[in-house]
């Protein structure tokens, strides 16, 4: 979507006054982010590059960031776009849990908490069809390789069916360490992927989107497990069932995210 289209979406919204500016910040692999200033007030805008490919319930997503916002686990959400294409929410001003001084053990407690702290959450997000998604990023990116991917599909599908209505929790499903603000109490960016799910898809999707080796792996699974009080045996169990299909999601969506890279330069 063109800056000067999401400027004057904006100006006609009423809600930012007649003098608006964007700038560009750093965003992820691929949806845009945007500093916007309006009325001296600064916001934070993001654009949602893969909307049109897996579909999502972006006005669902948008209360229910805004059911977070009063837990105070995110930023409250100011506008969502007509074509729900991008959003704005507040800006807060922060270091993030992978830029802080502290030391890299402590960051692996902290990580664990945040996981708990989330799933700890009233349970008011929508559910996801992970299969339907699998298909939509396979259909639409460029790989001719189908053969090798629709086996993988068809070797975690199972899984998933058996495991995703087990233990359902408030999962986020993007946990980076940059997506974590050491504010007070710690604000949680990028909900956009969050659903209702099992728990254990999204410890193990934390631990992969973090590149978390070994060592801190188990060091991520203890902690969680204790905060939780369950037997470390039970969760390193539950992970080892969800890391092959947080690795097939997770390769799936870097598989499409190329494709649409590409088409938007």
């Amino acid at each position: 979507m063109k800056q000067t289209n999401i400027i004057d979406e904006l100006i006609e919204s009423g809600l930012f006054g007649e003098h608006v500016a964007i700038e560009a910040v750093k965003g992820g692999a691929i949806n845009r982010s945007f500093r916007l200033l309006a009325n001296d007030t600064q916001y934070f805008l993001k654009t949602f590059e893969l909307n049109h490919i897996a579909p999502s319930d972006r006005q669902a997503l948008f209360i229910q960031q805004a059911q977070l916002a009063d837990h105070q686990k995110a930023a409250k959400p100011i506008y969502l776009s007509r074509s729900h294409d991008f959003q704005v929410e507040e800006w807060v001003e922060h270091t993030s849990l992978l830029n802080s001084s502290l030391r890299h053990p402590d960051k692996i407690t902290f990580l664990a908490r945040v996981l708990w702290e989330i799933h700890q959450l009233p349970t008011f997000a929508l559910s996801i069809d992970l299969p339907k998604n699998w298909m939509l990023y396979l259909e639409n990116a460029d790989d001719p390789d189908d053969v090798y991917w629709l086996d993988r599909i068809d070797k975690c599908k199972p899984a998933w069916i058996d495991t995703h209505k087990v233990d359902q929790v408030l999962c986020h499903n993007d946990l980076a360490m940059e997506h974590i603000a050491l504010t007070e109490p710690a604000v949680i960016f990028d909900w956009e992927y969050a659903a209702l799910g099992n728990r254990f898809f999204d410890l193990a999707s934390c631990a992969l989107i973090n590149k978390l080796d070994e060592h801190d792996t188990i060091a991520l699974q203890t902690h969680y497990a204790q905060l939780c009080g369950l037997s470390t045996e039970y969760v390193f169990e539950q992970c080892q069932l969800q890391f092959p299909i947080v690795a097939l999601t997770n390769d799936l969506w870097y598989l499409v995210a190329k494709t649409v890279k590409k088409d938007i330069g």
